[in-house]
C-alpha cells in the first residue's frame, strides 16, 4: 500500500513539471523534463515496473545531454540517439515481464526523436503518440497519477499546439495588415 501512495505522491510532481515545461521555450522545457523524469521514473520504480523506470532515469541523461547540445548551439549527434535507442532496447529485454514493457521500451526512443528535433513546435507534435502510449500503460498497471500526467500532458501539449498556431495566424494577420496599409492605403 505505501509503495502505491508514494508511487501516486511522485507521479503528481512529475505532473506538475511536465505541465510547466511544454510552455517555455527549449532549453527550459528540457531542464525541466530532467527533473520531472526523476520523479516519474521514481514512480516507476517504487512499483518496480524496472524497464519504465530505469529507461525513464536513462532519459534524463538524454535530456541533459540533448539539453548540453541545444545550449552550444549545435546538433545532436545521430551516434547519441542511436546510443539512447540501443540502450532502452537492451533494458527492454533485460527486465521484460510483459507484453506492455514494449511501450516502455519504445516510447522513450519516440521521446528522443522528439526533444532532438530543432522545432518546439514539432517537439510537441512528436511527443502525442508516446504520451497516449505511456497513459495506456500507467492505466494498466496501476500508475494512476502518471496516466494523469501522460493524460494532462497530452492536454498541455494539444493545447500548447493550438496556443502556437494562435500565434502564428496573429502575426501573420498583422503582417498582412501592415502590408495592405503600405500597399494600398495612402
Amino acid at each position: 500500500m505505501i509503495q502505491f501512495v508514494v508511487s501516486q505522491v511522485f507521479g503528481g510532481i512529475a505532473l506538475i513539471l511536465v505541465c510547466i515545461s511544454y510552455f517555455l521555450n527549449k532549453n527550459k522545457f528540457l531542464f525541466l523534463q530532467i527533473f520531472a523524469n526523476v520523479f516519474y521514473g521514481a514512480a516507476f520504480l517504487v512499483s518496480l515496473s524496472l524497464v519504465a523506470g530505469i529507461n525513464t532515469f536513462i532519459s534524463i541523461f538524454r535530456c541533459i545531454l540533448i539539453l548540453y547540445y541545444e545550449k552550444q548551439n549545435k546538433t545532436f549527434p545521430i551516434y547519441y540517439l542511436i546510443i539512447f535507442c540501443l540502450i532502452y532496447i537492451c533494458i527492454g529485454i533485460v527486465f521484460y515481464k510483459n507484453a506492455w514493457d514494449i511501450i516502455t521500451m519504445l516510447s522513450p526512443i519516440l521521446f528522443t526523436l522528439a526533444m532532438i528535433m530543432k522545432k518546439m513546435i514539432v517537439v510537441k507534435w512528436f511527443m502525442l503518440f508516446p504520451n497516449l502510449a505511456l497513459m495506456l500503460y500507467c492505466v494498466l498497471n496501476r500508475f494512476y497519477t502518471s496516466a494523469v500526467l501522460d493524460l494532462i500532458e497530452f492536454i498541455v501539449i494539444l493545447v500548447a499546439i493550438i496556443v502556437y498556431y494562435i500565434e502564428e495566424y496573429k502575426n501573420k494577420d498583422k503582417s498582412y495588415k501592415i502590408i495592405k496599409k503600405i500597399v494600398f492605403d495612402k
